[in-house]
């Protein structure tokens, strides 16, 4: 959702006023989504790197999101969604983390489609959260396995190097991926990033591995859902190889 302040500086000489007209957009994305029956939609509303802008930007960008998820409710009841925040809440001004808890609450039983809201998230941070909870689990259940079998008490230094020598830590691309805060969504297909830009900054670095991305150049204020179903458009038009290569199927009448 990137061009949100770029478009309130053109328009009246203020980014806060981008953000605030940046709510139409989220609703045109939501409804085209369901309207394609597509079961997820992530949106990035607030990076970890973010903290670095103005003091009232930030307090704006929080008070729109506040905002927003209470305006549309009765959006999310009618179009059967569900509300799933990503990203660090603890830093996040309580007055939103508390709005966003609640609407995740409420609409926790719906299953049309997953609208997954990243604020106050990064993919590095994710990493580094993921890599520090595999090395603690790594660690107690080393103690765990080396206390179970034993060693001997005249040389423990002994023990512990013949233990080592053996001791093997097994991760796979599964493993970790339930370590990640995001670990519950699925790799994701299409990157849609309007502004201009064309760089993922720091969103859902595992899931987008092979995404297909499409670059708008229009801001965000000024997405509808016609900007979608080109992009949609695009991906269709994509050849998903997934790193390796795809054959043309056989004429089965040439022979």
């Amino acid at each position: 959702m990137d061009g949100n302040g770029r478009w309130g500086k053109e328009q009246i000489g203020d980014r806060s006023y981008g953000h605030k007209n940046a709510k139409n957009a989220v609703a045109e994305a939501i409804k085209g989504c369901s309207e394609q029956d597509i079961p997820y939609l992530t949106l990035y509303a607030f990076s970890t790197e973010n903290w670095d802008r103005p003091e009232e930007e930030i307090n704006t960008i929080f008070e729109v999101i506040a905002e927003g998820v209470t305006q549309y409710i009765d959006l999310f009841t009618a179009l059967n969604i569900k509300l799933c925040v990503v990203g660090d809440k603890k830093k996040i001004p309580s007055f939103c983390a508390n709005k966003l808890s609640e609407v995740e609450d409420l609409t926790q039983n719906n299953t049309k489609l997953q609208l997954s809201l990243a604020v106050n998230y990064g993919g590095k941070a994710e990493a580094i959260a993921a890599s520090e909870a595999i090395v603690k689990d790594t660690l107690d259940n080393f103690v765990d396995e080396f206390e179970s079998k034993g060693f001997n008490n005249n040389s423990p230094f002994e023990s512990l190097r013949n233990f080592l020598r053996d001791y093997r830590i097994k991760i796979t691309p599964t493993t970790y991926k339930q370590y990640l805060s995001t670990g519950h969504l699925p790799d994701l297909d299409l990157v849609i990033r309007t502004g201009g830009k064309k760089r993922l900054s720091n969103f859902l670095l595992w899931h987008c591995a092979y995404s297909e991305l499409c670059f708008k150049d229009l801001y965000w204020p000024d997405f509808k859902k016609e900007h979608l179903m080109e992009a949609l458009v695009f991906f269709q038009g994509q050849q998903r190889n997934f790193g390796g290569i795809s054959f043309p199927v056989p004429d089965p009448c040439c022979k």
